[in-house]
């Protein structure tokens, strides 16, 4: 029996003061075609906190980096906490070797992005202010070779749906056209007040998903 496909869902921090937000995630993942999914929590108000820090006592951005993705860590936990049926992992191994069955994992990627991801085939993550979730996410997928990166937001791309043009307009993060460039599939969901846009293959057209 095969695998069910296996799809990324990176959750942006903007979402995290919803109230219902665990029903959304519930909900969401209820509608879509059976997969494997792997949830990433963005850092959310904690990160936020990290840069208002360092544009007062500005930081080397090397320790800020990784004091972000500790910060991550916190965030993987609270998503776990009020979420039922998933489990947690810090372990890459867990989301190669997923069950037949289709199933959800929040995913603390700490330990990896320290000792795994830079030795990972694919292109490194860079270091620094220039990488976020988005591109965490983006390089998860890639090492995974997943089928689909989904990537949670408070809105969708309003203009151009390039992948350098999403950056320039700040809705991703610097380096995510590289590190998604080669991906199979990214879309894009607003979870606040709904809809999606899919990209298929990562290419600069973009095709609007369910409203």
């Amino acid at each position: 029996m095969s695998h069910p496909p296996l799809q990324i869902v990176k959750l942006g921090g903007s979402l995290f003061d919803l109230p219902d937000l665990a029903d959304r995630i519930k909900e969401w993942l209820a509608n879509q075609s059976p997969a494997s999914s792997v949830l990433i929590a963005g850092g959310g108000p904690l990160v936020d906190e990290v840069r208002r820090w360092h544009d007062t006592h500005p930081i080397d951005q090397e320790a800020a980096h990784w004091i972000c993705i500790d910060l991550m860590s916190v965030t993987a936990r609270l998503l776990y906490s009020s979420l039922a049926n998933t489990s947690l992992t810090d372990d890459i191994l867990d989301l190669r070797h997923r069950p037949v069955q289709p199933a959800c994992v929040v995913f603390d990627s700490a330990h990896w992005l320290r000792d795994q991801e830079p030795a990972s085939r694919g292109r490194q993550l860079p270091i620094g202010w220039r990488v976020t979730s988005d591109s965490i996410a983006a390089r998860l997928a890639e090492v995974l070779d997943a089928a689909e990166l989904v990537l949670m937001k408070s809105s969708l791309p309003t203009d151009d749906c390039d992948l350098k043009g999403l950056a320039d307009a700040g809705y991703v993060d610097e380096a995510f056209p590289v590190l998604a460039s080669g991906l199979r599939s990214i879309r894009f969901v607003d979870l606040r007040h709904g809809g999606s846009l899919l990209m298929r293959g990562a290419k600069d057209e973009a095709q609007p998903d369910h409203p």
